[in-house]
């Protein structure tokens, strides 16, 4: 039996135009949602036209083979486009997200396993192949002689004509009448995606060749590192808190659990006769990529994407690591995420990294988590805080389990010298393994999100009162804002940044540069870029506190 597109060209192009109209106006989702701004792409309409009006010639298979090559390469970047949106709160760069296609490999396979993430890019390769397979055919099935000419023509002078010579509506014409409401309704998805993402290659390539500029002739570090006088004789520990941005203070529900945590966090430090400021600082991502505000806080440079990662850890630039070196400390990496081979780490110069495979945790994985916080700052404190310790120490440490999908968060346990090699967590063996499925669910994340920060904060809590003291300074900070998905619209990019020691006077400075007393993080007039906190440590402490600053 024959297919009803060989007994019809004229339904074969009406199908053909359809489909290629779906993937265009695809475009227009992440920023207009569906349906979206527009009923047609105009590009749609040109492309159907010309073709019908197009004789049978030798190339055809070829040339309609292209157009559906194309039609799936758009159809991906509209699914990135929607998918950063959700995530990061930002539109698809074509320039620098590139190179990120590896990364999210690795993450759905470490968030998915190996088998679902598989199935899942097998699925989308499976549906790109029919979608270009099912639009070649369609396309194929009509031609300038099987296609009423007045049909043909018309396509082709409204797509080309619309695309090329229409002039834009007045905002009274476009709105007011029905030749306006028709008009309005045509758009050109496709050309404004192409003209975006070109002018902004072109700004991006710009904006990395003054950044590399930047690299190489800045003169405010020198490579070997620049010596913290003021903090000569104490332990530094820099904690980055997954996922922990402004909004899970400040929003609702998520405030309802963790400004509690918070009021019960000052609490136990008073208690322990420890200070506290906190201030606010803007990370250079939002939503994910954690490496890149890791890079950015300890070089003092706005490392915003991977190419700047990339640019960064090429050149002879210092970091706050080769700062502590300077000024005598023994450097460490504490990263329990880290479940390969790390040659950035190298790169950074810490004297010791500690990952998931060398960190001895006997116990069972929570969720998405390795391992779980509470055993993360245990080691921080038996690797960097030894009391019969003669050299002062910086660690920098990366927590896991207000990792994203945030699966129920454990309870902290009471007694830390009983953590030991993690057995003690096994009665917790089994919870989250699950956690894959919370992807398909953003309302049922958002549930879990609060408590995993809640989780997070206590820990801080329990290492503070029982490692921190006065020759101790502990900086905490977000890493990034969650995801928009969870969190919802424009969250911003601001996280609380916590500074806690048992001498007030290492914290005096941090009032001086707007921080303020306590747990909550002050309004967003006072945020800092997260770039400039390597040179306010070097104002605060670059002498002798003897001295005077």
């Amino acid at each position: 039996m024959r297919s009803p597109f060989r007994r019809s060209p004229l339904l074969a192009l009406i199908s053909a135009l359809a489909l290629l109209n779906g993937v265009f106006l695809a475009l227009e989702f992440p920023w207009a949602g569906f349906p979206p701004a527009h009923a047609v792409a105009l590009e749609a309409v040109a492309i159907v036209g010309l073709l019908a009006l197009i004789p049978p010639f030798r190339g055809r298979r070829w040339l309609t083979g292209s157009v559906a090559l194309f039609a799936v390469v758009v159809a991906f970047c509209a699914l990135g486009d929607t998918l950063m949106q959700r995530m990061q709160g930002r539109s698809l760069n074509l320039y620098t997200d590139l190179g990120l296609i590896p990364i999210l490999l690795e993450l759905m396979v470490s968030n998915l396993g190996y088998a679902l993430a598989t199935a899942l890019v097998a699925a989308l390769g499976v549906g790109a192949f029919l979608l270009g397979l099912a639009l070649q055919y369609l396309l194929r099935r009509f031609d300038g002689r099987s296609t009423p000419w007045p049909l043909a023509l018309a396509l082709g002078v409204v797509g080309v004509g619309g695309l090329v010579g229409v002039a834009p509506l007045s905002e009274s014409e476009a709105t007011d009448g029905a030749t306006g409401v028709a008009i309005s309704a045509l758009g050109q998805p496709l050309v404004g995606f192409i003209d975006f993402e070109w002018q902004r290659a072109s700004d991006t390539r710009a904006a990395l060749e003054t950044f590399g500029q930047r690299l190489a002739t800045e003169p405010a570090y020198p490579v070997q590192g620049q010596a913290l006088p003021g903090l000569a004789d104490i332990d530094v520990v820099l904690g980055f808190i997954e996922s922990y941005g402004v909004a899970a203070v400040e929003r609702e529900p998520f405030a309802d659990t963790v400004r509690p945590r918070l009021a019960a966090l000052e609490q136990t430090l008073d208690e322990a006769g420890l200070s506290m400021v906190t201030g606010r600082v803007t990370a250079a991502t939002l939503g994910g990529q954690s490496w890149l505000n890791h890079a950015t806080f300890l070089s003092g440079l706005p490392v915003t994407s991977q190419l700047r990662f990339e640019l960064m850890m090429n050149r002879p630039r210092s970091t706050l690591i080769d700062d502590f070196t300077a000024t005598g400390h023994r450097t460490l990496a504490v990263m329990p995420g880290i479940t390969r081979a790390w040659p950035e780490g190298e790169r950074y110069g810490y004297d010791e990294i500690h990952v998931e495979a060398t960190m001895d945790y006997r116990g069972p994985p929570i969720g998405w988590a390795s391992m779980p916080d509470q055993f993360t700052w245990q080691r921080v404190a038996q690797y960097a805080l030894a009391e019969d310790a003669d050299t002062p120490t910086f660690t920098e440490l990366a927590t896991l389990s207000s990792h994203a999908p945030w699966y129920p968060a454990i309870e902290p346990l009471e007694d830390w010298d009983a953590l030991g090699d993690g057995e003690v967590f096994s009665r917790w063996a089994g919870v989250g393994e699950d956690y894959a499925k919370l992807w398909q669910d953003p309302d049922e994340m958002r549930d879990y999100y609060a408590p995993a920060i809640d989780y997070a904060l206590a820990t801080v809590g329990g290492f503070a009162r029982r490692y921190v003291d006065d020759h101790t300074l502990l900086i905490v900070l977000g890493d990034h804002q969650a995801a928009p998905a969870v969190i919802g619209r424009r969250p911003g990019r601001d996280v609380p940044i916590h500074v806690i020691s048992g001498d007030p006077a290492l914290l005096e400075g941090f009032l001086k540069a707007g921080f303020r007393t306590g747990t909550l993080p002050p309004g967003p007039e006072s945020a800092r870029p997260m770039e400039t906190m390597r040179g306010l440590l070097h104002r605060l402490y670059g002498e002798a506190r003897n001295a005077t600053p």
